[in-house]
C-alpha cells in the first residue's frame, strides 16, 4: 500500500476551491444578505420605536403622575379649608349661642328685678297701710279720745310719707 503524502495542495484543488467557495459567497449574498439585512433593519427599527414608544409612555406616565399628585394636595388643601370654614363656622354658631343665651339671660334678670321692685313697692304699700291702722288705732288709744275725719286722715299721711325713712324708723 501505497500512501501518497502531499504536503502542498495541489494547485487546481485549491482554485476549484477557492472559485466554488466565491459563488456560494455570491450566490448566497445575492439571495440572503438583502433579505437579512432588510430583515436586521426592520428588527432594529421596531426595537428602536419600541424604546421611543417606552420612553414617551415613561414620561407620560411622569406627567400623570404629577399631575395626580397635583391634585391629591388639592384636594387635602381643600379638605383642610372645608375643614378649618366648618370649625369658624361651628365657633359662629357656639358665639351666637353663647350670646342669645346672655341676652335670654339679662332679659330673665330684667324681669325678676322689675317683678321684685314690683312685689317690694306692693308690700311697701301695704305695710304703709297696715302701719296707718296700728298707728292710728295706738294714737286713738293713747288720746283716748275721738279724732275727727280730716285730722286722722292727715295723721295717716303724714305717717305714711315717713314709714321707710329715717324719721320713722328713729
Amino acid at each position: 500500500m501505497d500512501i501518497d503524502v502531499r504536503v502542498i495542495p495541489q494547485l487546481l484543488s485549491m482554485i476549484l476551491q477557492l472559485i466554488s467557495t466565491l459563488i456560494l459567497f455570491l450566490v448566497l449574498k445575492h439571495f440572503l444578505h438583502e433579505p437579512v439585512s432588510k430583515f436586521m433593519n426592520e428588527r432594529k427599527n421596531k426595537i428602536q420605536s419600541d424604546i421611543d414608544n417606552a420612553k414617551a409612555l415613561k414620561e407620560e406616565a411622569i406627567e400623570l403622575k404629577s399631575e395626580y399628585e397635583a391634585k391629591i394636595s388639592e384636594a387635602k388643601a381643600e379638605g383642610q379649608e372645608i375643614i378649618e370654614s366648618a370649625r369658624k363656622r361651628g365657633e359662629e354658631i357656639k358665639e351666637d349661642i353663647i350670646n342669645e343665651a346672655k341676652v335670654e339671660a339679662d332679659g330673665i334678670i330684667d324681669r325678676a328685678r322689675k317683678e321684685i321692685d314690683r312685689e317690694k313697692e306692693k308690700a311697701l304699700d301695704e305695710i304703709k297701710l297696715q302701719a296707718g291702722d296700728m298707728a292710728l288705732l295706738i294714737a286713738s288709744k293713747v288720746i283716748d279720745e275721738e279724732l275727727d275725719v280730716n285730722l286722722q286722715q292727715d295723721l295717716i299721711n303724714k305717717f305714711i310719707d315717713e314709714v321707710g325713712t329715717d324719721k320713722w324708723q328713729n
